[in-house]
């Protein structure tokens, strides 16, 4: 349940969260990097197994593809979405045990996790019903701004933002490093991205960035762009290195 206390530093009421469940990998890792948050947390998704202490918690999804293969995998991926099916599933009688004040999810990718129509439609037959928080970044600069928004979320602000600054500094370091060791006038690396092998898509989002943070190009797509399939031959194009 949600209880408001008063923020010592504003005139704001603040929720105050008990019960945390995350069905995102990254939402979950973001929580966890929020001093005090990890203990919040009460559930996760099949796919969250970091860091290694909250392995213990209750999984609550659990894909339905069964293939293993590349192709196999799209195949029976194509094939549920053009039905309108969810790839995963939920499992509903537990998460309404859990009573969670906050479910953290996604709405970017219904490939990669489970989809928010799901997870609010099983929230609003909740009561009280928690609130759900979807994150979908698209750059990295927006990966940093959901550590504030889960913070937010769970009433913890203040300690987001220390979370946040700890990993911009850890930027900083690695983009000084880079820029001591490049040489005026070389050419960056060309480099290939590959987030699945058949058929090839090629990362995107903030994929990118960190690649020409660290010295290379990603010419085969755009920071801030959705992943994209790519044939062979516009792989081959590009000349990776």
């Amino acid at each position: 349940f949600f209880r408001l206390s008063k923020c010592p530093f504003c005139r704001d009421l603040m929720p105050v969260v008990r019960r945390v469940i995350s069905l995102l990998p990254s939402a979950t890792e973001a929580l966890c990097l929020i001093p005090g948050a990890q203990q919040l947390l009460v559930g996760r998704s099949h796919e969250c197994d970091f860091p290694a202490s909250i392995q213990h918690l209750p999984t609550l999804s659990a894909q339905r593809v069964t293939a293993t293969q590349s192709e196999e995998i799209d195949k029976q991926v194509k094939e549920a979405l053009s039905a309108c099916q969810s790839l995963y599933t939920v499992d509903e009688a537990r998460l309404r045990e859990l009573r969670p004040d906050v479910i953290l999810t996604q709405d970017l990718c219904k490939v990669c996790s489970i989809d928010l129509g799901t997870v609010q439609r099983v929230a609003s037959q909740m009561d009280p019903s928690p609130k759900v928080v979807s994150l979908n970044p698209m750059s990295l600069e927006e990966v940093l701004a959901d550590i504030l928004v889960v913070g937010e979320a769970v009433g913890l602000v203040d300690e987001a933002r220390q979370a946040q600054a700890a990993l911009q500094a850890r930027l900083n370091a690695v983009a000084a490093r880079v820029a001591a060791l490049q040489t005026p006038g070389s050419q960056q690396p060309e480099v290939a991205f590959f987030e699945w092998m058949g058929p090839i898509f090629c990362g995107g989002h903030w994929t990118p960035q960190l690649i020409e943070m660290a010295g290379g190009r990603h010419s085969l797509n755009a920071a801030g762009q959705p992943s994209v399939q790519k044939s062979a031959a516009e792989v081959v194009s590009t000349r990776p290195d």
